[in-house]
């Protein structure tokens, strides 16, 4: 019959066994890390991307916006610059016609301010045109007039050859035939008041 083990026999047999189980336990880790290695040499790294390149693609674009965003103002300019001559040259060539006409001529703007008035409407009127004032103000004296143009200006009414009587500074009477017309932009909205005059004094006295 064999010996029965001693409790030192024991101690160094589990010793043994812990110790082998020890050196399984590190050479499968050992193992499975030089594997994993091995994996993560043959995949194909991801390129990376510098931070100068970025850096130079960021400012080359922002270089194309800026150029472009100048081109652009450049030419908006320059239409603007041909628009105000062509309005210029425009206005020149009214003003020349409206100095021809036979009749009184006075445009109001669509605040009411004068914006071109002709020689003969200050000489028919006996009004100062020259600074820039509503017609409430140029027509302080002939309130028949200025009552007219207002009312064109708050309903659009259009008046045609109405007949005005006024005193002028001589204490003499002078009678005119005023026409008030609205003048409206594209959309419909009121742009501007146009008042023509014909002195009608002559005829009054004939009559």
């Amino acid at each position: 019959m064999g010996k029965l083990l001693t409790p030192q026999n024991l101690i160094l047999l589990m010793g043994g066994v812990a110790l082998i189980g020890t050196l399984l336990i590190l050479a499968v880790y050992l193992l499975q890390r030089s594997f994993g290695r091995d994996l993560k040499a043959d995949k194909p790294k991801p390129q990376k991307v510098r931070v100068e390149d970025e850096a130079a693609f960021t400012l080359t674009t922002i270089k194309s916006v800026v150029t472009q965003l100048k081109t652009d103002q450049q030419a908006l300019q320059e239409q603007l610059i041909a628009a105000e001559r062509r309005a210029q040259e425009n206005a020149r060539k009214f003003e020349l016609v409206a100095r021809e006409l036979e009749h009184g001529l006075i445009v109001f703007d669509v605040a009411g301010y004068v914006s071109f008035s002709n020689p003969l409407a200050r000489k028919m009127l006996i009004v100062d045109t020259w600074s820039r004032r509503r017609y409430t103000e140029i027509f302080r004296e002939i309130p028949a007039l200025s009552d007219l143009i207002g009312r064109c200006f708050e309903t659009g009414t259009e008046v045609r050859r109405n007949p005005i009587e006024f005193q002028i500074p001589d204490g003499s009477k002078r009678r005119v035939e005023a026409s008030v017309l609205p003048i409206r932009d594209q959309s419909g909205a009121m742009e501007s008041v146009t008042c023509i005059f014909r002195n009608a004094t002559a005829s009054s006295a004939q009559a």
